[in-house]
């Protein structure tokens, strides 16, 4: 009962008033004023109700795990012959994959028809019983923007775009995913291209990446604290070759190819971009999954 209504009842019963005589007694503020406290009480209680519910819940585990690299193709020219160029860096340890071909020395090779992205990979994984529905999630991360396309492995119905800035000033890039089967796992890839300003960000300042905050929300997720752990190379690897087969994203290994060309062929005539390479860095060491970092650092 509301404190004010059982003070003031109780401070007449000791005058030897009758309950049904106090309750007659009562004011109009006395009356809403124990309403009120009523209110609160029951209000309370919901409140105390609802958060047992949702804290016992059980609820499907998921991991996020992702990756960074940077990735470089073009093709090199000499004399009549036209070969696939290819570098793929790990950003947040900032060391070399792999490269084609690991040196250029010879002054007569041309490079031609450069291209370079950003690549941030997130490996889903679903490790419950139960499948799940309905997913969202959120990344905020200085390497997306509005040109950045989202691909997935075949086993997910996946759709994403820049719907928002985080609170940080950074892009908010949100992915949509139908379903994801109980112990699956999806693959999703944000490919970027590389500007003049995201090179000058990369490889111009002094700065440290980190993998990027996520949120993570679905149909059967309840108080879900999405942290995101950073995934191996060698992991990556060899989930791609498992996982990635009939996606249009860019795949690790790179093929390399090479063409014979008629002399006449006009891209022979092409100019020659190699001032667009992208920065070299040492190879990678091979890592071991459970001794691995969060940060990478970029030197100027």
């Amino acid at each position: 009962m509301p404190t004010v209504i059982f003070k003031t009842l109780s401070s007449r019963a000791r005058t030897g008033m009758s309950l049904w005589g106090a309750i007659r007694c009562l004011t109009l503020g006395e009356m809403l004023q124990g309403s009120a406290e009523l209110a609160a009480v029951l209000s309370l209680l919901v409140a105390a109700t609802i958060w047992f519910i949702t804290w016992f819940r059980p609820n499907p585990e998921v991991h996020v795990s992702a990756a960074l690299y940077t990735y470089e193709r073009g093709f090199m020219l000499e004399g009549t012959t036209k070969t696939t160029l290819s570098h793929m860096q790990n950003l947040l340890s900032n060391c070399t994959l792999w490269r084609f071909p690991p040196i250029l020395t010879k002054p007569s090779v041309k490079i031609t028809n450069v291209h370079s992205w950003v690549l941030s990979k997130y490996l889903l994984e679903n490790v419950s019983d139960q499948a799940i529905t309905n997913i969202r999630m959120g990344v905020g991360s200085p390497l997306l923007n509005q040109f950045t396309v989202l691909s997935a492995t075949p086993n997910v119905q996946a759709k994403g775009s820049v719907e928002s800035r985080a609170k940080d000033g950074l892009p908010m890039y949100v992915i949509s995913i139908a379903a994801l089967g109980p112990n699956a796992s999806a693959m999703l890839s944000l490919q970027t291209p590389i500007n003049d300003t995201m090179r000058h960000a990369l490889y111009d300042e002094l700065h440290t990446f980190r993998i990027p905050a996520a949120f993570l929300s679905a149909d059967q997720l309840w108080n879900i604290s999405s942290t995101v752990t950073r995934i191996s190379d060698s992991t990556m690897v060899m989930l791609e070759t498992e996982m990635q087969s009939g996606d249009r994203g860019i795949s690790s290994p790179e093929k390399v190819e090479s063409w014979n060309l008629d002399p006449s062929d006009p891209a022979l005539l092409e100019e020659d971009v190699s001032y667009r390479l992208l920065p070299r860095a040492p190879n990678c060491q091979a890592e071991a999954d459970s001794e691995l970092g969060e940060f990478g650092t970029q030197n100027k």
